[in-house]
Order: structure tokens, then sequence, then C-alpha cells
């Protein structure tokens, strides 16, 4: 499915990533889990497109649920993965999640629900990504669409948003959602549970680094695409933070 301009989304349920085609060049942006694989070989097929076409495989986030077949990608294709470079030694190990946090949720039907996805499109048999480019904030990636990197610390160390100015497009990563990951509530954009993230506070103070990026199509890890104005969903998710009885605790605790 076209989202934005030149930039396509493949239905795998909780777990979001992109294809960014430019004059018949591919860059892949996540990677979804190791069984997602053969939906990005159909959905590329049905662009008219093959692996040979695909050119980069840029990652928000060192997370297993964003890197799962970038490898065998990378390998069939001979295109480089790129990676921030606080990120560089997470993505070279696998099982890379939020355990804790997912776990400790487990009784929650949509977090088990996930687990229950993640185990079945191969978490578990994730390959190792052996070979990775890193890059900065600020940095202007020379692939398929030229997505200007945002670093959004905070869900990760090296969390970042990929922001195309033309076609005014965010690819957020998980810097904000738009689906609560533990009670699978769709909404407005927000940052993770705070259980999800590897500082909590980090990530907030992340959402002044695309507070003035203005208006955009935000297409993010998890949930819908989002349009409107960069300011507004930066407000929204801090008001959300603030409401949340975690985030309550947090505040009292100091």
């Amino acid at each position: 499915m076209q989202v934005a301009r030149g930039i396509h989304h493949f239905d795998t349920g909780p777990f979001n990533w992109y294809v960014i085609e430019e004059a018949g060049r591919l860059t892949l942006v996540d990677a979804g889990f190791p069984g997602h694989y053969a939906a990005f070989v159909k959905g590329i097929a049905s662009l008219g497109r093959g692996m040979r076409d695909v050119e980069a495989i840029v990652v928000t986030h060192a997370h297993a649920d964003h890197t799962g077949f970038a490898e065998r990608v990378r390998l069939e294709s001979g295109a480089p993965v790129f990676v921030h470079e606080a990120d560089r030694d997470s993505i070279g190990h696998v099982l890379q999640l939020p355990w804790w946090g997912l776990l400790s949720n487990a009784w929650r039907p949509y977090t088990a629900g996930m687990l229950g996805r993640a185990i079945a499109h191969g978490v578990f048999t994730m390959p190792t990504i052996t070979q990775a480019r890193t890059f900065r904030d600020g940095d202007v990636l020379d692939v398929p669409g030229r997505p200007h990197v945002i670093h959004t610390p905070g869900h990760t160390d090296g969390e970042v948003a990929l922001h195309m100015p033309e076609p005014e497009v965010l690819i957020s990563g998980d810097t904000l959602v738009t689906r609560d990951l533990m009670s699978g509530e769709a909404g407005p954009p927000q940052i993770t549970h705070h259980l999800l993230n590897a500082d909590d506070r980090a990530a907030l103070r992340s959402l002044d680094r695309i507070r003035d990026l203005g208006r955009v199509t935000m297409l993010p890890g998890h949930g819908r695409p989002w349009t409107g104005d960069m300011a507004e969903a930066v407000s929204g998710a801090e008001a959300i933070a603030r409401r949340r009885p975690e985030r309550l605790r947090l505040a009292h605790a100091g």
C-alpha cells in the first residue's frame, strides 16, 4: 500500500516497515521479523521490482522487530545495512528487545499476542547482522529517498527518525507511535510505554528534535499513519505522557 508519494507499507500486523521507491531504486526502512521476508519479496514484485533494485536497508533502531530480515536482504541484494552509531553494537546481537517490559506484561492480551507473533515469525531464529554502516545525527543518507537523520534517543540509545522534506514525510520508528503496545489501543502520536524505553525521560526530551518539522505524514513503527503539524503531535504526546499513571509516579518520585 502506498502511504505517501513513493513510500510503501506492507501489512504485517503490528510491526511496520516501509519501502521507499525513487527512480526504480529501493530503500528498505526497518525489516520486521524474519517471517515477514516473503511479504517483502511479494510486495516489491507487485511494484515491478526485485532484489537487484534494493540499494539500502536503513533501520531506525536495533530492536529485533525492526531488524528481522535485514541480514537476508543484505546477503541477497548486496545492499548495505545502515544504523545509528549508538546502536552499532546492539545490531550485531540477536534478541534485542525490551524483554522485561514485554514479559512482565504478557498477561495483557495485546502484549501476549505480539509475543506470539514474534515467536511465530522467527524472533528466536534470527540471523545476526554481520555488517553495518553507521550514520550520525544530521546526516543525509545517499540512498533512495535521501532521508535526513534525526537522532531521538530514549527508546534505544540509537533511535532515529527519518525526515524527507519532499514529500513531507517523517518515518518515526518508535520515537512516536500511534498504537499503545500494552493495550493495543490506536490513538494519536505518543511515545512508547515507559517499560519499553531504555530511558523514558530521554524519549520525552527527544521530542524537541522533531517539534519544528512542520506539516508531515508521520509513518510510525507501530500503528497507523498520521498527518498534521509535528508541533501538535509533540504537544499531544507530552500531554498523554503526563496523564499516564506510571508517568505520574515517576514525576512524584522526582
